[in-house]
């Protein structure tokens, strides 16, 4: 129940760096959708294809920081309704992170949230509430009201459009080089036009970033980890990261990365996102 919706490709013209909207508004209608959910996300941060509906990574994920459910259980949208008695007790609490993380939708008529604050609540108020909260789930006509206003990307982008992107305050989810070697997936990168063009000492970029990918290698084969060896790799290298928006987030990186003054490659990102909306 989680489905890739369409893809735009090529967005930096070289045939690499893209952006895909995938369709969580599911992800909470039960439990098997919550794991494939969470899972659909972390199979792309570990690059483990297997992983997807693993249960026991589903379970490694919940518990990943101390009782705290790892960032990928952010993807997972839960929508609220005052009109729910058990929801009712949850939109009670003065504080939480449910409403702190969460945003209204439908002219305020829901909260929409994600599952990683809800599990977060009931960790720290267990006794604020008669049920467990965690077994809390949407109905289909919910999840209609989810989609509308939950939207979520994957993206292949260079490593200074990303640490652009992550500046925005949403649910990120990134491909780790700390776990995934270049031996299992290679490196690949991005060189701009103008850097292209650049020689130093008788070396073009292309040159530079060959000599670096070969000394991240050899760092491996001398025993060295990768969390330590891909300090060597260039900024130019490509990485694969999820973003979930909720509304408001989602206009505010159309407002600023959209703009004229932003840097080409994050505004294809924007552009790309729009037409993939469209």
């Amino acid at each position: 129940m989680i489905e890739l919706i369409n893809k735009k490709e090529n967005i930096f013209g070289d045939d690499i760096a893209f952006v895909e909207q995938w369709d969580f508004s599911k992800a909470n209608l039960n439990e098997e959708n919550r794991i494939l959910a969470i899972t659909q996300v972390a199979s792309i941060c570990y690059q483990s294809p297997k992983a997807l509906g693993s249960e026991s990574l589903y379970n490694r994920l919940m518990a990943e920081s101390m009782g705290l459910p790892s960032s990928s259980f952010e993807f997972v949208p839960v929508l609220l309704d005052p009109n729910n008695e058990q929801h009712q007790e949850v939109l009670a609490l003065p504080y939480s992170n449910s409403k702190k993380f969460g945003e209204l939708v439908e002219e305020g008529k829901y909260l929409l949230t994600n599952y990683r604050a809800l599990v977060y609540d009931f960790e720290n108020n267990p006794k604020s509430y008669s049920f467990d909260i965690r077994t809390i789930y949407n109905t289909l006509e919910e999840c209609e009201i989810i989609k509308q206003h939950f939207k979520v990307f994957l993206y292949k982008v260079d490593f200074p459009t990303r640490s652009q992107m992550v500046r925005h305050r949403i649910n990120w989810q990134e491909l780790s080089r700390r776990y995934v070697s270049g031996k299992r997936v290679p490196f690949e990168f991005y060189i701009s036009e103008k850097m292209k063009e650049v020689t130093s000492n008788g070396k073009s970029t292309q040159a530079v970033i060959d000599l670096c990918v070969e000394h991240y290698y050899q760092a491996l084969e001398d025993g060295v980890k990768p969390q330590e060896a891909r300090r060597i790799i260039p900024q130019a290298g490509y990485s694969q990261i999820w973003g979930g928006f909720m509304p408001t987030q989602l206009e505010n990186y159309f407002k600023l990365r959209l703009d004229a003054h932003a840097q080409w490659e994050i505004q294809k990102t924007a552009e790309a996102m729009r037409d993939l909306l469209a």
